[in-house]
């Protein structure tokens, strides 16, 4: 969703509210002859919504923040194994940079598209099961090289959690009967406050405040589905930046490298 979408969605929840205080004055001549009296329901229901949006808020955040933080740690292992792989013979280190190059360029371009709608891509796997192995394959005679390897799985291990923390926050934690229970309370949160409308009061200004209400209900919601879609092409949404700051940084390491790809991460 973009920014724009979203504020048309705030502006037209307060225009709503606006123009439903305006009707029920002029239907009903106040719903209630004692306006004050409905206050402790407003209070309660008010007091139920922030506390429920809270809670959905912080869990949402939650997602945002392990799938970000999983592509930054998968990024940064992959960059490591790119330069530990310069301890081993030429012919060998070509072989694995150009696995785990392509492993990043499948990430970028094959599976951040894919886990968009909740799924993870066949190609990245398949590299992962090239490099790997390639492991079997190592010369592991010096202890120089033991400990390369060592490191090697290692950083693999880390790799791998990055890459399923990741994928695990690509689809929406907040499941959909606290989707219906907060839309529910902020409905109700925003009908008391119209019946509670006092004809006695300048229309403009209990339009104002109730839109406001509308507005503040109507940004919560949004503010929760922008966290629980980490990956959705909208602006803040993740991107896998860090992995092509990893892929210009091992492109550096060895810059007469041909992987074995094509700049999407697909063999050649």
């Amino acid at each position: 969703m973009s920014l724009l979408v979203a504020s048309l969605i705030v502006l037209g929840a307060a225009t709503t509210a606006f123009v439903a205080v305006a009707l029920v004055r002029r239907a009903s001549r106040g719903v209630l002859s004692n306006p004050t009296r409905g206050t402790p329901m407003a209070i309660v229901v008010g007091t139920s919504f922030a506390v429920l949006l809270a809670f959905l808020m912080l869990a949402a955040f939650q997602t945002y923040n392990g799938a970000k933080t999983g592509a930054a740690s998968e990024a940064n292992a992959l960059l490591d194994m790119t330069r530990t792989a310069a301890l081993f013979p030429a012919a060998e280190r070509d072989q694995l940079r150009s696995d785990f190059v392509c492993y990043g360029r499948a990430v970028v371009d094959e599976e951040w598209p894919a886990m968009r709608n909740g799924r993870s891509s066949p190609i990245v796997d398949d590299w992962v099961a090239a490099y790997r192995g390639e492991f079997g394959r190592l010369t592991v005679r010096s202890p120089r090289e033991q400990a390369a390897f060592q490191d090697l799985l290692a950083q693999t291990a880390t790799r791998t959690t990055g890459r399923q923390q990741r994928l695990s926050d690509d689809t929406p934690t907040v499941p959909t009967p606290l989707w219906v229970g907060l839309l529910l309370v902020g409905c109700v949160a925003v009908a008391l406050q119209l019946g509670m409308a006092d004809p006695a009061e300048l229309l403009r200004v209990q339009g104002l405040q109730i839109g406001g209400v509308a507005a503040v209900v109507s940004t919560g919601l949004l503010i929760i589905n922008f966290l629980d879609h980490p990956y959705a092409p909208h602006i803040g949404g993740i991107q896998p930046n860090a992995m092509r700051r990893a892929l210009v940084m091992a492109r550096n390491l060895e810059p007469g490298l041909r992987p074995a790809c094509n700049a999407s991460g697909r063999p050649v």
